[in-house]
């Protein structure tokens, strides 16, 4: 039994991909990765890292990594910590942290840093969602729900640069973002009475009958209205009528308004998940 790793997205892919897709809403991050990854996105010139863990004929596990972002721990069983650790540190890949559910990110931490002065810091606790019956409000706030066009891209590209600045995330090419999520019909938006976009809800390609929402950003001066809840649902909606079997969405423990605000439209949790950088003190 060993992990393997690859640069390769269509080597991990054929690997891999039965064992993530069993389980789409768990899996969504990685899943969604390697849809982005074929479909030419990139989020640094870093080449991005992917393993998977192979018994001697059944793939049991697998991570990835596309920096700047932490290594998704998708897939690790208990007795595939220690070799996972052993194997990164043979190959020298030195993940900034990980990402993952919260009981295998502890067990993989303590592996991680015996033997270092490095630190394991918290940046985010996050639960995930998976839809259940879609409640759009009732009523909905004034105005309406469009998909976005050619026209938006500088908006929705400011108001992505925005959301990460806001929830502390990794910055990355907010203008291709925009242009390819308008361009597949992901990025929807909620115009109030007078014909103003006020809110927007993107969402990740298509991946095993699995679409996650991100991100949902409402500017601070239309907050508190409505709109976030009525273009997620909006964004949900078609997501379904294409042919989504899971959507799914992740929430900032620490913000009780937006777990609440998902809920109400019909989320429901699935697991709690944890995102730790490694540092020195």
């Amino acid at each position: 039994m060993s992990w393997r790793l690859s640069r390769d997205v269509e080597a991990f892919a054929d690997q891999a991909w039965e064992l993530l897709a069993a389980r789409p809403a768990e899996q969504t991050v990685a899943l969604s990765i390697i849809e982005s990854l074929r479909a030419g996105q990139r989020w640094s010139d870093v080449a991005p890292v992917f393993g998977w863990y192979d018994d001697g004929g059944d793939v049991r596990g697998a991570v990835c990594m596309t920096p700047p972002f932490e290594m998704v721990l998708a897939v690790v069983p208990d007795e595939a910590v220690a070799p996972l650790v052993r194997t990164l540190r043979d190959e020298d890949v030195a993940p900034p942290g990980v990402n993952g559910d919260v009981r295998i990110v502890e067990r993989f931490s303590g592996a991680w840093l015996e033997g270092t002065d490095l630190q394991a810091r918290t940046t985010f606790e996050q639960r995930l969602y998976g839809l259940g019956t879609l409640q759009p409000p009732d009523p909905p706030p004034p105005g309406r729900a469009r998909p976005g066009g050619e026209g938006d891209v500088d908006l929705a590209a400011s108001w992505i640069r925005a959301f990460q600045e806001e929830a502390g995330v990794h910055s990355t090419d907010v203008e291709s973002a925009a242009r390819a999520g308008i361009a597949g019909g992901r990025v929807w938006l909620w115009e109030d009475e007078t014909g103003t976009a006020v809110s927007l809800a993107g969402r990740t390609p298509p991946a095993a009958g699995m679409s996650r929402i991100a991100p949902v950003y409402t500017p601070p001066e239309a907050r508190r209205r409505g709109y976030g809840a009525a273009v997620t649902a909006a964004c949900t909606a078609d997501a379904l009528a294409r042919g989504a079997e899971h959507v799914v969405l992740f929430t900032d423990l620490a913000n009780p308004t937006s777990n609440s605000v998902y809920q109400r439209v019909g989320f429901r949790p699935l697991s709690d998940r944890r995102v730790v950088r490694f540092e020195r003190p």
